[in-house]
């Protein structure tokens, strides 16, 4: 049975709560931490796919943003609408992946998968991945931002 997640509510501008969790979860490798942005009800994620979904090239309306830490690097991933190509596009709209991280997986339907130091600053990891879900998002948000912090082995 997977762990519980404990789910943080956070705005962009507001992040310390994750980033504590991060830096906790870093010290001993021990979860991952999914992280979802809130839309506006207006504007709710439109339903991906209908009967022929699973033929699509695409990923949720909605983004998931993923972290996930291991001894040598931390794995962050984004599942999203954007299609093939999403670190071209990321760095035709001004946020490339930083140079000294490295794109394991860029697929159109199991998302965009990058590789980061593991010495790199949380705080810096978290507004590129969130940054990045919000470019990529098919629906508008709102800013704020829902992260299930899932821990294991404590």
């Amino acid at each position: 049975m997977p762990p519980r997640p404990e789910v943080v509510e956070f705005s962009r501008d507001g992040p310390a709560a994750v980033v504590a969790h991060m830096v906790e979860m870093s010290g001993g490798r021990n979860g991952w931490i999914n992280l979802e942005p809130e839309v506006h009800e207006e504007d709710d994620a439109p339903e991906s796919g209908g009967l022929f979904g699973f033929l699509s090239s695409q990923g949720p309306p909605v983004p998931l943003c993923t972290w996930s830490p291991s001894d040598r690097r931390v794995s962050i991933g984004v599942q999203h609408p954007a299609g093939p190509r999403a670190a071209g596009r990321l760095a035709e709209l001004g946020h490339p992946v930083p140079a000294d991280w490295y794109v394991s997986q860029d697929h159109p339907r199991r998302g965009l998968v990058v590789e980061v130091p593991a010495d790199e600053p949380p705080e810096r990891v978290l507004d590129w991945l969130l940054a990045a879900g919000e470019l990529l998002s098919r629906v508008p948000v709102t800013g704020r931002w829902h992260a299930a912090v899932f821990v294991t082995g404590r």
